[in-house]
């Protein structure tokens, strides 16, 4: 069992809607290929946003905790028959934002594991931002 980082799409997402946390994980670009690579530092925790060439690389949970406290939106996964969706509210109030009706990638529309569902509901809620 391991922690689930963001991906890299969702880091954009993050750094673009202004998240300033200090972690260990980022995405760097690779000098060879241009791509950006998924990398860890053991020696310190640090905002890699304020890089030009880093993007800070939270854990899912770390992703949503931030949602949640500071833009006031809950991200709530839950399963069905289908697999795993999720719900998106106000954290204060509890007032629906979104939903994943229909908007997944398994054949019943879902997604097939939590993680899956979370990393596309993190993405929809930065949208919404």
């Amino acid at each position: 069992m391991t922690e689930e980082f963001v991906t890299l799409e969702t880091a954009k997402l993050l750094k673009e809607k202004g998240f300033k946390e200090d972690v260990f994980t980022f995405y760097e670009v690779d000098c060879v290929e241009g791509d950006m690579i998924l990398s860890e530092t053991y020696d310190e925790s640090e905002n890699f946003n304020e890089k030009n060439d880093c993007l800070s690389a939270p854990t899912q949970s770390l992703a949503q905790k931030w949602l949640r406290e500071t833009k006031n939106i809950h991200i709530c996964v839950y399963n069905c028959a289908c697999g795993y969706g999720y719900e998106i509210s106000k954290a204060d109030n509890g007032t629906h934002m979104a939903s994943s009706v229909y908007k997944g990638t398994n054949d019943g529309e879902e997604w097939d594991s939590y993680e899956e569902a979370l990393e596309a509901g993190l993405q929809e809620a930065l949208k919404l931002i």
